[in-house]
């Protein structure tokens, strides 16, 4: 019995170990677009600055399951705490499975849509020493014309809608 005791005490320990959660603190970065007359005007020649992503709620995924969210701060700064492990974090409109703009969902075709809410903004692997992020896109480094999905590259914002003024 004293045996069957220790070895579960250590397979307890060696599973928190296992479980063991690193904080860190990430910053969230994009690049801003250029949008002048809903075109994006920037080329080659001007360099692209990145900047934090501010005042913004991620999704977090450990495979298909939803497992937290975050927020970043005004600098683009969220703290995390997470076991070693490969995460996916999705914007607040891929999460819930709407438009990137809150626009009607009859503007976009529902099954590029559909791949658009499968790819990651951002992917976050930890190891016990280090981590990584690789980044996709966010909606705010798009002109709102340039949106995936949009049925027809418009302004979404200016189309006249039945009863509208």
């Amino acid at each position: 019995m004293k045996s069957f005791f220790i070895s579960l005490l250590s397979l307890c320990a060696i599973t928190l170990h296992a479980q063991a959660k690193f904080k860190l603190e990430i910053e969230l970065k994009y690049t801003e677009p250029d949008c002048k007359d809903g075109h994006n005007q920037a080329n080659a020649a001007t360099p692209k600055v990145e900047k934090g992503l501010p005042n913004t709620k991620f999704y977090i995924y450990e495979g298909k399951k939803c497992i937290d969210s975050l927020k970043t701060n005004e600098s683009g700064v969220a703290i995390v705490k997470l076991a070693a492990g490969t995460y996916d974090l999705y914007e607040a409109w891929k999460h819930f499975k709407k438009t990137p703009d809150g626009s009607p969902m009859t503007d976009f075709f529902k099954d590029c849509l559909v791949k658009e809410w499968a790819i990651p903004n951002y992917r976050l692997h930890i190891a016990e020493d280090n981590f990584t992020m690789d980044y996709n896109g966010v909606s705010a480094s798009r002109c709102s014309n340039e949106y995936a999905c949009l049925k027809v590259r418009h302004l979404p914002g200016q189309i006249k809608r039945k009863g509208q003024k």
